[in-house]
């Protein structure tokens, strides 16, 4: 599994907006072949700031998803918002546990 984190801060007059956009991109993410999550949070400390998650099945799901037409207009969309350049982070995971009550970690199938 790849794991996407990515992280923006959005100008102030651009919230509206950027928020119209990134709805728009999670939604249409979600529904690509080998996407297992894809959301977008605002820092409850840091005003401004957006972490993506995004949870893609292998390289060649990601891969296409960087090939959709709504991947390059949420791209280009970007341009006027943001403040300052956004961060993605690329992470592979072997192994995913999930934390249970009286169990501790356990494998997640």
């Amino acid at each position: 599994m790849i794991v996407v984190t990515g992280r923006v801060r959005v100008r102030s007059e651009g919230r509206e907006r950027f928020i119209e956009v990134a709805t728009g991109m999670c939604r249409n993410s979600r529904e690509e072949e080998g996407c297992a999550g894809y959301r977008v949070y605002e820092d409850l400390e840091q005003p401004s700031h957006y972490v993506f998650v995004e949870e893609w099945a292998d390289d060649d799901a990601l891969r296409q998803h960087f090939n959709q037409p709504h991947t390059a207009s949420f791209m280009a969309a970007l341009g006027g918002l943001l403040d300052g350049p956004a961060d993605a982070l690329f992470h592979t995971t072997s192994q995913t546990r999930r934390l249970e009550p009286g169990r501790g970690l356990v494998p997640v199938d």
